[in-house]
């Protein structure tokens, strides 16, 4: 209920505050929050792609969640205020892993088509991924 009053006030949660008047860490209450509304949509798109959130990310589970210990993305779409499932896609995509979907694939041939070179698809598809992934596919 905290977090909900918060973002209902201010549209933002200081994750600080629910902490202290809970009681728990403010880990505890991250990986325990079911509310999300307004969470927003994180979808890779390399004209708009910002290496400021994803760092944000990367260090919020390096810091918490250090190997080899499980990353619990309910925390991090929390802490982001992201969509779950956006927030495990991009720290997959920032990790150079690609699902390699029928979607993805014609990607790859539509811009392979076009002339475009493996280490420049690599890129439309994920900020880390490497070309020989992609060459290799």
């Amino acid at each position: 209920h905290a977090v909900k009053k918060q973002y209902t006030q201010n549209q933002s949660v200081d994750w600080a505050r629910v902490s202290e008047s809970v009681g728990l860490s403010e880990r505890e209450c991250l990986e325990a929050n079911r509310f999300g509304d307004g969470k927003a949509r994180w979808i890779y798109d390399p004209d708009t792609f910002s290496w400021d959130m994803a760092n944000r990310m990367t260090k919020f589970i390096e810091m918490n969640y250090p190997r080899p210990l499980p990353v619990n993305y309910t925390a991090v779409s929390n802490y982001m205020w992201i969509e779950p499932d956006d927030c495990v896609k991009m720290a997959g995509l920032l990790r150079g892993e690609m699902t390699w979907t029928e979607d993805a694939v014609a990607k790859v041939v539509e811009l392979r088509g076009q002339g475009m070179m493996y280490k420049d698809i690599a890129r439309q598809l994920s900020p880390n991924l490497a070309a020989n992934k992609v060459s290799n596919y």
